[in-house]
């Protein structure tokens, strides 16, 4: 028998675990439109990016840099997540350990983009080509953007499959 107390614990839990679920899906579909956003973003703005030095104007470059940021945010907070919901798996899946591999993998890809993000900028200013390093950047990006869509597939199932909260005022009735 349940006590009103552990009722109201359980209640609480299931409405932290809705309120957890909602912001890791808004995390994650932000985070995807950010990285959209800057993969088309980055092409049209490159004279600003790139050429224009200084400050960080307050348009698309302010856009961009708060889009990487959240990335690294996501990578931090789904790896997290995905290594949890695996040490709580009573049995490992393939498709969870390929997951957490492939957000490592993200993970380190956020340095290698930013290192393509100043190779690029400074083989714009010596007047170089800089075709290789776009291609390597948007392999990177793409990388991210497949991991971002997987953690937002896999979030939406979680919270759509989670209970709803029950009711406060039944939660203090004694069951049976």
């Amino acid at each position: 028998m349940r006590t009103p107390r552990s009722q109201d614990k359980g209640n609480e839990m299931n409405v932290n675990h809705g309120f957890v679920c909602r912001a890791a899906l808004a995390l994650a579909i932000v985070c995807t439109v950010l990285l959209v956003y800057n993969m088309v973003a980055m092409p049209i703005y490159k004279q600003q990016i790139f050429l224009e030095r200084g400050t960080i104007s307050t348009g698309a470059e302010m856009v961009i840099f708060i889009g990487f940021v959240l990335v690294l945010l996501f990578n931090v907070v789904s790896l997290l997540w995905v290594s949890s919901r695996i040490r709580k798996a009573e049995a490992v899946r393939m498709g969870d350990i390929a997951v957490l591999a492939l957000g490592a993998l993200c993970l380190i890809l956020l340095v290698g983009e930013k290192v393509m993000v100043d190779e690029i900028g400074r083989e714009y200013l010596l007047g170089w080509e800089v075709v290789g390093e776009w291609v390597i950047l948007y392999v990177f990006l793409t990388i991210q953007l497949l991991y971002n869509f997987i953690i937002l597939r896999r979030v939406y199932r979680v919270c759509r499959n989670a209970p709803p909260p029950s009711d406060r005022h039944s939660s203090n009735q004694l069951e049976p």
